[in-house]
């Protein structure tokens, strides 16, 4: 057996020191709270001990950072296309969301496709700043699979906007040419389902 000592009343801390002990420790989690937490989580310093630690300009750089993510996150949503109608008409929906903006020099061209799975969806548009592309909205299957359609295509249009539903498994998007003594910038937006978006070689 093991011999067990029971404390004394006198060991035994009375109600007066468990108070003091209370609030002793309630003051010193309201310090810590306005001078350590507050300053290096919001970057906020109501004492002005955050400032003398250094920890108000890290609040500030964090929450600087996740301003600047939700903003990324918004930019999708609140980007103004000089084209209303092409905005109007453009209804988000779930899934993956991108922005990709180019550059394609006179009498150069690019290809930007969307990989997909058949019967998968993606809403799309897109516009150019200095003159209008030749485009060709098409789809190839994978490597070996000899699958290939052509949904839509233009000569020197400056923006497009739909619907872009995959016929089969693969790659299925955008080849532009541009025909301009000039380079023409195009600002392509996509949303749905699809896996990821890239430029083909």
């Amino acid at each position: 057996m093991f011999n067990t000592h029971k404390p004394s009343d006198k060991d035994l801390p009375s109600s007066s020191q468990l108070l003091r002990s209370t609030i002793i420790a309630l003051f010193v989690a309201i310090t810590l709270l306005f001078c350590i937490v507050i300053p290096a989580e919001y970057g906020t310093d109501p004492t002005g001990v955050g400032a003398l630690l250094g920890l108000k300009n890290m609040g500030e750089i964090k929450a600087s950072l996740e301003q600047e993510a939700l903003n990324k996150n918004q930019n999708f949503d609140e980007y103004v296309s000089p084209n209303k109608e092409i905005r109007e008409r453009f209804e988000m929906s779930k899934g993956n969301r991108d922005i990709t903006e180019f550059v394609i020099a006179p009498d150069d061209a690019i290809e930007i496709k969307l990989e997909m799975k058949k019967g998968s969806i993606a809403k799309y548009r897109w516009e150019t700043k200095s003159g209008g592309l030749n485009y060709n909205l098409h789809g190839d299957g994978y490597r070996g699979s000899q699958e290939s359609t052509t949904y839509k295509k233009g000569r020197m249009t400056s923006s497009d906007n739909g619907e872009l539903k995959a016929e089969f498994d693969g790659y299925h998007g955008w080849y532009w040419r541009n025909r301009n003594n000039e380079a023409v910038t195009v600002i392509l937006e996509t949303d749905g389902q699809y896996i990821q978006i890239k430029r083909m070689k």
